[in-house]
C-alpha cells in the first residue's frame, strides 16, 4: 500500500468510527428515574446487587459547548493514529469538535462510594475496565451542573478525586452559568490543591475579559499560594484571544518568578495574533537574560507557523554563541512542518561547526522517519 493511499485509508476508518459509533450506548443499561439524582440512586442499587467483580460505572451525557475536543482520534500526516485524552491536551480546534461529551463514575462496592470520575467523548469507543456501564441519558445543563456541584462539596475536597473530574466536567458545559459557577467556587474557603485546579480549569470557560481579569488578579497577588498562580497564570495562557496578548507580555514582564515568566510564553506562543506574538518571542529569545527562558521563548517559536518565525529560529541556529540554545533551535526547528524541518536539519546534521548541535540534529532528524533522513544516514554510514 503506498505511503498515500496509507493515509486515506487510516483517515477513513477515523471517520468511520466517529460516524458509526453514536449506538455505542447500546451496550448500556438503562436506567429509570425522575431526575439525575433519582437515576443514579437507581444504577448504584442495581449495581450493588448485579454487578460482576464489586464495580460498576454510572453515566449520563451533557450538553457540551461547541469549539472544544477532547478523548479524541487523530491523524497525523503519515498515517499515524493518536488518541488525545482531556486535561492539558485538550483542543480548542474545531475541526476535532466533540460535542457528545458523558460524565462516568466508578462505583466500588467493597468501599461503598464513586472512587474515580472521567469525562470521555462518546464517539470513541472505550471498554470501561470490563465493568457494567449504567446510563442515565441525557441530562439538561441545570440538572447536571447541579449534581456536579454537589460533586464537589461532597468531603473531604482535599483527597476527593471525583472534585476535580467535576470541575473540569463543569467548565465544559454549554451554559452561562460556567463562568460564575467556577468563579465562586475558587472565591470560597476551598481546600488546596482543589482550588487551584478549579483555578486551571476557569481556563476552559468561553473567554470572556471578566475572567481573563479573574485570574490575572491572581497571578499578580504576592500572597496567593504558588501552585494558585501559576495555575491562574496557565489558564490565562489558554487563552488564544488575539485580546490577551497584551496582558500575557505585560505579566510576563512584571513578574519576576520564572515559572510563571515560562507560563506566559506558553500561552503567547499559542496566541492567534501569530505575528505579533512571534515579534516578542524573538524579543525575548534576543534580550533576555536568562538562558531558560530565553530556551522557553525558542521552543514557543517552534509552535508560530510563518517565514518570521522560522527565520528567527534559523538565525538563532546558525549563528548564536550558546551551544544550549543552537540546540534548542534544533528541537524547536523539528517541530515545525516537515517541508520546512528537513532540510534545515539535514543541514545542520552535514555542516553544523559544533558537534553537539550537530548530534542534536541527527537525533531530530532520526524521530521523523522521513525518507530524506533515511537517505542521509545511509550516505553518513557510507563515509
Amino acid at each position: 500500500m503506498s505511503h498515500r493511499a496509507t493515509i486515506i485509508f487510516a483517515t477513513a476508518i477515523l471517520l468511520f468510527c466517529f460516524r458509526s459509533s453514536s449506538g455505542l450506548t447500546r451496550s448500556f443499561i438503562p436506567v429509570a428515574g425522575a431526575t439525575l439524582k433519582a437515576k443514579i440512586e437507581s444504577a448504584t442499587a442495581a449495581g450493588r446487587t448485579n454487578a460482576p467483580g464489586g464495580r460498576f460505572w454510572v453515566g449520563y451525557q451533557f450538553e457540551a459547548r461547541p469549539g472544544v475536543a477532547i478523548d479524541y482520534e487523530v491523524v497525523d500526516d503519515h498515517g499515524g493514529l493518536y488518541i488525545s485524552m482531556d486535561g492539558p491536551s485538550l483542543s480548542f480546534d474545531s475541526q476535532y469538535e466533540t460535542r457528545e461529551l458523558g460524565f462516568f463514575l466508578l462505583f466500588e462496592n467493597l468501599r461503598d462510594l464513586f472512587t474515580r470520575a472521567e469525562v470521555y467523548n462518546l464517539k470513541r469507543t472505550h471498554e470501561f475496565s470490563g465493568y457494567p456501564v449504567y446510563w442515565a441519558g441525557r441530562i439538561g445543563n441545570e440538572e447536571s451542573l447541579n449534581y456536579l456541584k454537589s460533586v464537589i462539596d461532597a468531603p473531604p475536597l482535599e483527597v476527593n478525586p471525583l472534585a476535580d473530574r467535576a470541575a473540569f466536567a463543569i467548565a465544559l458545559h454549554d451554559d452561562g452559568q460556567v463562568e460564575s459557577i467556577l468563579i465562586n467556587l475558587i472565591r470560597r474557603p476551598l481546600t488546596e490543591p482543589m482550588r487551584s485546579r478549579a483555578i486551571y480549569w476557569l481556563g476552559y470557560a468561553p473567554e470572556s475579559q471578566a475572567k481573563n481579569n479573574f485570574l490575572a488578579d491572581i497571578v499578580r497577588d504576592a500572597a496567593e499560594w504558588t501552585e494558585a498562580r501559576q495555575q491562574a497564570m496557565a489558564a490565562l495562557g489558554l487563552s488564544r484571544a488575539a485580546t490577551t496578548l497584551a496582558l500575557l507580555q505585560n505579566l510576563y514582564e512584571t513578574m519576576t518568578s520564572r515559572e510563571l515568566k515560562r507560563r506566559a510564553l506558553a500561552g503567547i506562543s499559542r496566541n492567534d495574533n501569530r505575528d505579533a506574538a512571534a515579534t516578542y518571542l524573538i524579543h525575548v529569545a534576543d534580550s533576555e537574560k536568562e538562558t531558560e527562558l530565553r530556551k522557553s521563548a525558542i521552543a514557543g517559536l517552534g509552535r508560530i507557523a510563518g517565514e518570521k518565525s522560522l527565520g528567527a529560529l534559523t538565525n538563532t541556529l546558525d549563528s548564536d554563541p550558546d551551544t544550549e540554545i543552537q540546540k534548542q533551535a534544533v528541537m524547536a526547528i523539528s517541530r515545525r512542518a516537515r517541508d520546512e524541518a528537513i532540510p534545515i536539519l539535514i543541514r545542520t546534521a552535514r555542516s553544523h561547526p559544533k558537534m553537539p548541535v550537530r548530534k542534536q540534529a541527527i537525533q531530530m532528524l532520526g524521530q521523523t522517519g522521513d525518507e530524506r533522513a533515511v537517505a542521509l544516514f545511509k550516505e553518513l554510514l557510507s563515509k
